[in-house]
């Protein structure tokens, strides 16, 4: 598919270079998604690959040289004097396939329609890749970010099946969280039950993100145990779980309240609820994501109350497109659903004066009739005391 992609583009290779460390400060999913594309091709964690267009095995280098049972032959980035530097085994590959004077599509190099969605200015590691142009003069480097992308954008079934069981797991998950979190309970020990559970199940790692504090009042973002803080009564949990299964991540968010819910707030729960279930019946393969986000987001007014989008794409990491309250969408309105594509469904709920806000939802896959849940829990606000 991407070789594909990539000679209706007018590409001689592809070229996957490499990316900044998933360690450096970034939101796991933008962490997940630097690496994503090498191991999208490869299942190789922080390689370079180069693929020719025209057939023939791709080049794959990583740290140690080392592949796995469908690669065995990857090249080692360090077998010059200048240990630990790329650039010599990434020009020698480029010259390898013969693109001194190609034309070479570059992923990576910025933000993508349907991956790299948070990298605005790419995930590439500067000083490699401008090496590389220095030592290939004659070639010409462009983003050919879209051309990886949109073959991971529609997944196969061995993918699907993949997300469906990481969906399983982060349920699991849930309830853990939902039997464990309790007013004077230990957070950071909450958390780490939550984690525990996962990665029982068989998920990779992946850091669970949990946003807590008082119902009424701002809520505070952990991606790591919050050590020292102890669950008060009336606290809302805003949960983000995942699992992975193959490299597929699969986010599950139900928030809980640690009391009961008070009255006013079943409207937005509610409508909710409605455009969950109506955004599912529009997501047809065809319709426009300007379609979809207006829609969306004219649902509530029309009620008295408001709904906003809130949905990204599911697959290897940093997946798109990204579309939030914030993120309005305005450079993907073209875009169109296709079957097979899949996604965190989660829109948002508000009251009229953005007061109340409630958003639920998990992973989607769209088919011919519209968008299909992989998960099973019920909707709704889980209020435990």
């Amino acid at each position: 598919m991407v070789r594909e992609n990539a000679a209706r583009a007018g590409f001689d290779c592809i070229f996957v270079p490499p990316t900044i460390e998933p360690s450096s400060q970034l939101s796991p999913e933008t962490a997940q998604g630097t690496q994503a594309d090498c191991r999208y091709l490869t299942q190789l964690d922080h390689a370079a690959v180069v693929l020719p267009t025209a057939g023939g095995m791709p080049i794959v280098i990583n740290d140690r040289g080392r592949g796995n049972a469908w690669l065995p032959d990857v090249r080692s980035r360090t077998r010059s004097h200048d240990r630990g530097s790329w650039v010599e085994a990434l020009v020698e590959a480029l010259r390898e396939v013969g693109v001194e004077r190609g034309r070479i599509g570059v992923s990576g190099l910025k933000k993508g329609q349907v991956t790299h969605c948070r990298a605005n200015d790419g995930c590439v590691i500067h000083s490699s890749y401008q090496a590389v142009l220095d030592a290939l003069p004659n070639a010409t480097f462009e983003d050919a970010t879209d051309v990886v992308g949109y073959a991971r954008y529609i997944k196969s079934e061995e993918e699907l099946e993949c997300l469906r069981h990481g969906c399983a797991i982060a349920e699991a998950g849930i309830e853990e969280l939902v039997q464990t979190a309790r007013p004077g309970a230990d957070a950071a020990l909450v958390y780490g039950r939550v984690m525990r559970r996962v990665l029982e199940l068989g998920s990779e790692y992946y850091p669970a993100a949990l946003t807590i504090g008082p119902l009424n009042a701002e809520q505070i973002r952990y991606v790591d145990p919050p050590a020292g803080l102890q669950l008060q009564p009336m606290d809302l949990i805003i949960d983000e779980i995942d699992g992975v299964r193959g490299g597929l991540v699969a986010q599950e968010d139900q928030p809980v309240l640690l009391g009961r819910l008070p009255e006013e707030w079943n409207p937005v729960v509610d409508i909710q609820g409605q455009v969950f279930e109506a955004g599912l019946e529009h997501m047809k393969p065809g319709t426009s994501f300007g379609e979809f986000i207006d829609f969306v987001n004219d649902f509530g007014q029309q009620r008295g109350l408001k709904t906003l989008i809130l949905m990204h794409g599911r697959g290897a990491g940093n997946d798109g497109p990204l579309l939030t309250p914030r993120a309005r969408g305005a450079d993907i309105r073209d875009v169109l659903f296709q079957k097979n594509t899949a996604w965190v469904w989660k829109p948002y709920g508000m009251s009229a004066d953005q007061r109340l806000q409630f958003a639920w939802g998990g992973c989607v896959v769209v088919t011919d009739r519209g968008g299909e849940r992989l998960f099973k829990r019920p909707h709704g606000m889980v209020c435990v005391e």
